[in-house]
């Protein structure tokens, strides 16, 4: 059973399905809609079959594929899941449905709409599965495209500057995730894989790669680590997003279709949880343990800012869009409290365990509630 390339169908599943559904809907509406809706319970299908196959017990990388895909740069193709890959492919494979039956009554264009929600959710699937920079880089994009579309072509009467203002955002933030990797890939001799990195920190060996190969601007060692590790934390803030970079969301949420927003505060928003758990926390965690204190004051100011706007609101959607905002910094803080108890607890494993059990819970149960209040 684990010699099928579980992973890897997953996510081809609903791309090959967004292209049929934009290419045989046509002016069938109906066909349209339950070909989506039929693509989107076989992507919740295999995930359970993969649910299956995993072994809770075991703290390792499970159903791992690895191929190389360019030579040239070493660059592998690989994937595979952990405890909190799998919740987000669970989630995904279980929001995803939701939303499209949320639309269902969609009449402008619903194949184009249904087939950009199948290509969001390959984009999702490719993204919590990837453990290369490179190849997850590319579904972290893939996801932000047809986001984009579906709030713009769909949305409400203010769609436009709120479709643009949440790509801005989020492109400028990629471009932050870019730069801080490339540096590093010509810096470590073209490492670009997640697990590696990780070990490389661990070891103490990441930093002073970066000092021994890169040289801008008279920068120390630390300092250019730090700038690396704020490149890549703008990215992941932004995707969350923690204050001040969430004044995309509550005009997105509340110029999105419904089902669309299901899907960017059910499971998009986790994006930016799931980059600071799988990359920021094992690659950069002294950088953290230095910024913990501003990191911590800003997940507090995230929470109490984001609480009392919600209370501030009249409409629904955007008091909706700030209580996300408000639970996630609760996620922040968590991860941000595990970087101070290395140096202030006497037991940090058990601290770091309960700190991060409790991140995923509440990822796993903020998706499931929020998109639904955003249903009905």
């Amino acid at each position: 059973m684990n010699s099928l390339p579980l992973l890897t169908l997953l996510t081809l599943l609903p791309l090959l399905g967004g292209v049929l559904v934009i290419c045989l809907g046509g002016e069938n509406k109906k066909a349209a809609r339950g070909l989506a809706l039929g693509f989107s319970f076989v992507a919740l299908a295999v995930t359970l079959f993969i649910w299956k196959a995993f072994d809770v017990s075991s703290g390792v990388l499970q159903l791992g594929e690895r191929h190389l895909w360019i030579p040239t740069l070493g660059i592998e193709y690989r994937v595979g899941i952990d405890g909190l890959g799998l919740l987000m492919l669970l989630l995904t494979a279980i929001i995803t449905p939701m939303a499209i039956l949320a639309a269902w009554r969609t009449e402008d264009r619903p194949q184009i709409y249904f087939g950009l929600v199948l290509f969001l959710q390959a984009g999702l699937f490719g993204t919590f599965t990837a453990l290369n920079f490179f190849h997850w880089f590319l579904f972290w994009e893939l996801s932000l495209i047809p986001a984009f579309f579906l709030v713009r072509l769909w949305g409400g009467a203010q769609r436009a500057p709120a479709a643009t203002q949440f790509f801005v955002y989020t492109m400028v933030g990629s471009v932050g995730l870019l730069l801080a990797f490339l540096a590093i890939f010509l810096a470590t001799g073209q490492v670009s894989d997640f697990t590696k990195l990780a070990d490389m920190a661990r070891n103490h060996e990441l930093i002073p790669a970066l000092g021994a190969k890169l040289s801008w601007l008279g920068l120390s060692t630390n300092q250019l680590a730090m700038m690396i590790f704020l490149g890549a934390l703008l990215g992941f803030a932004v995707k969350v997003p923690l204050m001040p970079f969430h004044t995309w969301l509550p005009a997105t949420y509340a110029e999105a279709p419904s089902g669309t927003t299901m899907l960017l505060t059910g499971v998009m928003s986790k994006m930016g949880v799931y980059g600071f758990l799988r990359i920021l926390l094992p690659i950069f965690p002294d950088q953290i343990q230095w910024l913990r204190t501003p990191l911590l004051v800003l997940a507090v100011v995230t929470i109490v800012f984001s609480a009392s706007a919600a209370f501030a609101q009249k409409d629904l959607k955007r008091m909706l869009a700030y209580s996300s905002i408000n639970h996630l910094g609760y996620c922040l803080l968590a991860i941000f409290a595990v970087a101070t108890s290395a140096i202030t607890v006497a037991s940090p494993a058990v601290e770091k365990a309960a700190a991060l059990n409790g991140v995923l819970l509440q990822m796993f149960n903020h998706g499931l509630t929020a998109a639904t209040l955003f249903w009905f």
